[in-house]
């Protein structure tokens, strides 16, 4: 799983050089906050179960969620400014992706009750939109003519797709885990 997530990152990595280079300033930042979201969630679904180990490393996460989310809030602006609905409707179903998980993460509830379930049901109806717009992206880089631009966006749709199942993931087996205490995070710090 290490070599998986090294190589994800390093993909993600060269994905905000293409973006750069080949798109509006905005679309760069975009990618820039996610990296730093992802990092982030990554960082914070691997340990759960653990509490934060100073007021420096618990802040900083803060910190860089502030800088992710005001990236990734402001690209979403930009793509509405810009007239991208596809971006703009994107952008809004990957912000609250983002609200669903931190849900999962600050208070998590009873695995398996109804709350659990409802909170399932949306983040399946939102990775469902994103891998919609992912369809549409691809649809227009192979079909139509979007040409290289149409599929850059889709490939970084899929490539965000499987970054967040591995998030999904942590979840998962810290939800599923029979030694995992109910908001371990919360009550720890």
């Amino acid at each position: 799983m290490k070599i998986f997530k090294v190589v994800v990152f390093a993909l993600l990595a060269l994905n905000v050089v293409v973006f750069l280079w080949n798109a509006p300033q905005h679309e760069a930042f975009d990618q820039l906050g996610w990296v730093i979201l992802l990092s982030t969630f990554l960082y914070e679904t691997s340990a759960l179960d653990k509490a934060y180990a100073s007021p420096l490393e618990k802040y900083g996460l803060y910190a860089a969620l502030a800088v992710g989310y005001g990236l990734a809030i402001f690209a979403c602006y930009s793509y509405w400014s810009a007239g991208d609905t596809l971006g703009f409707l994107n952008s809004c179903t990957w912000l609250s992706v983002c609200a669903v998980l931190a849900y999962d993460v600050y208070a998590p509830g009873e695995y398996g009750g109804l709350e659990w379930r409802v909170r399932n049901g949306v983040k399946i109806a939102l990775y469902a939109a994103l891998v919609a717009y992912a369809a549409t992206w691809a649809w227009r880089g192979f079909v139509s003519d979007g040409g290289l631009s149409g599929f850059l966006d889709f490939y970084d749709a899929a490539l965000w797709i499987v970054c967040f199942a591995v998030i999904e993931l942590n979840v998962f087996n810290f939800e599923t885990s029979e030694e995992a205490p109910a908001a371990a995070r919360v009550t720890a710090s």
